[in-house]
């Protein structure tokens, strides 16, 4: 018995699955496209409407402003929870861009998927041609959304991004308040 609930307790690796293919199919779609657009277009329009429809489909910002908010996400209304997760996602968004862009001629690899009980993790790497720097491990934390394997959380050299946030965050709100968050997401957010 106690050999069971240990198996049930320890995440599980697992080969390629449907998580990690919906994933990949995304990140191989959005690079060329990202690495395509000349930067004086990305940084005057932002990404391309192809790249967004591709990131909207697989990223759940929803989810990932929630948690990032933590217990404060609770104390908003509706319109004051839309408003944080535009904000988030216009940053996340110019963030994941830049990211993808710097690495443009690196490779990514899908390293493996780890089951976490209905969460899954897919480890990856991005791979640096030698002498230009070390490899960077990212790890996506996606969750089954009707059939849909979505981002909530990406862990980046081993920091989540969904707790950096929550931290700074909690930091914003202790010395003034949600609206000021808000306002300071709003004012560092292109286009704003």
């Amino acid at each position: 018995m106690g050999t069971f609930a240990f198996l049930i307790l320890v995440p599980s690796p697992l080969t390629a699955g449907e998580a990690t293919n919906q994933l990949s199919t995304t990140i191989e779609g959005f690079v060329p496209i990202i690495t395509n657009t000349p930067v004086a277009e990305l940084q005057a329009k932002g990404l391309p409407e192809s790249a967004r429809k591709l990131i909207f489909a697989r990223f759940d910002f929803s989810e990932m402003t929630k948690r990032s908010l933590g217990p404060h996400w609770k104390s908003l209304n509706r319109g004051e929870q839309k408003q944080f997760v535009e904000a988030l996602t216009q940053r996340q968004l110019t963030y994941y861009g830049r990211t993808v862009r710097s690495a443009d001629s690196e490779k990514i690899q899908f390293k493996r998927e780890v089951q976490d009980g209905n969460d899954v993790r897919v480890e990856t790497k991005v791979v640096t041609r030698w002498p230009y720097g070390e490899d960077l491990s990212i790890d996506y934390r996606l969750r089954n959304v009707n059939g849909q394997w979505k981002v909530y959380d990406m862990v980046i050299d081993h920091v989540s991004l969904v707790n950096n946030f929550r931290a700074q965050f909690e930091r914003v709100i202790a010395k003034s308040s949600l609206k000021e968050l808000l306002q300071r997401m709003e004012d560092h957010n292109p286009g704003s």
